[in-house]
């Protein structure tokens, strides 16, 4: 299982990295995991692990989350990667959807929803 998290609160970001780690029983987070402060970096990332999920925030300081998720969809090779869009705007939640995210995080996050989208996701392989 690869991830890739694009969240500028650098605290957040590591926390989630941490909890999927141990959720998901990652062996090697270093090669598994990868969080981002950027949308820039995030490209990066996404090229380099070409993840099975994205956790994007909305307010980056290169830009807008919600308007990259049409270009990640199309950049992406793996097309059943999931797009998480996470966002204290809870308005967004529907313009998300339509710009095709596949689920909808309100901040501040709960980790007990983070480990139901898992839950309900798991494909039996990691």
């Amino acid at each position: 299982m690869r991830i890739v998290i694009i969240e500028d609160e650098k605290d957040l970001g590591v926390l989630m990295r941490n909890f999927l780690v141990k959720q998901l029983h990652i062996k090697s987070p270093e090669a598994s995991i990868k969080v981002a402060a950027s949308l820039t970096e995030g490209f990066q990332c996404i090229v380099e692990l070409n993840p099975d999920w994205i956790f994007i925030d909305n307010n980056l300081p290169d830009g807008k989350g919600i308007n990259e998720i049409q270009r990640i969809k199309t950049s992406i090779i793996v097309k059943d990667t999931k797009i998480v869009m996470m966002s204290a705007m809870t308005n967004l939640r529907e313009e998300a959807f339509k710009q095709g995210a596949d689920y909808f995080l309100d901040k501040p996050i709960s980790f007990v929803e983070v480990k139901n989208l898992f839950a309900n996701n798991s494909n039996g392989h990691e």
